[in-house]
């Protein structure tokens, strides 16, 4: 994990969640995918592959590096919030703009909600159904997706709403593939 969420409360009363990069993180990441090019370097000049080694690490380099900028997952958490309002039930946490620090802390309203584990059965089969639709929906009519989907980063609020987190990794599909 590239950070630690944390909850809060501002001076005027609203519940923030704080999320916090890890101290170090970019260091790490930067030489993880060092040893990764090291190896995919070996392993492509015995021959082995297609060529394409090279260009996976250096996408999936990318989408982790923009991952440790904060201002862009704020970003990306508005543009799948607009992306989802014609379903009527999916939301994200609004950012809270005035505590978030750059590209290493960002501030959210706190949402109550429970996590699938939490559900009933009757809970968890709405909230799949939802989540089903909604993953649906961003690959084939929005073409805004949420590429890290687990049931970590998605929600049922209290009142309801499917509410989706941490929109660290994202992914575009072209209107032609849609």
């Amino acid at each position: 994990s590239l950070g630690q969420v944390y909850r809060g409360c501002t001076h005027d009363g609203l519940e923030v969640a704080v999320k916090v990069q890890r101290p170090g993180a970019v260091r790490q990441v930067a030489l993880d995918f060092a040893v990764a090019v090291s190896a995919l370097t070996a392993i492509a000049a015995s021959g082995w592959g297609n060529g394409d080694l090279a260009e996976i690490v250096d996408t999936c380099a990318d989408g982790v590096f923009q991952e440790l900028d904060y201002r862009i997952e704020a970003v990306n958490a508005l543009e799948f919030r607009e992306s989802m309002e014609f379903l009527g039930y999916v939301d994200v946490p609004r950012t809270v703009e005035e505590h978030s620090r750059g590209a290493r802390v960002l501030v959210t309203e706190w949402v109550y909600g429970r996590h699938l584990e939490s559900l009933n059965t009757a809970e968890g089969l709405r909230m799949t159904y939802m989540a089903v639709e909604a993953v649906t929906a961003s690959l084939v009519v929005t073409g805004v997706v949420h590429a890290d989907p687990h049931e970590g980063n998605i929600m049922l609020a209290d009142d309801g709403r499917l509410v989706f987190l941490d929109f660290g990794l994202m992914s575009k599909v072209r209107p032609e593939i849609m």
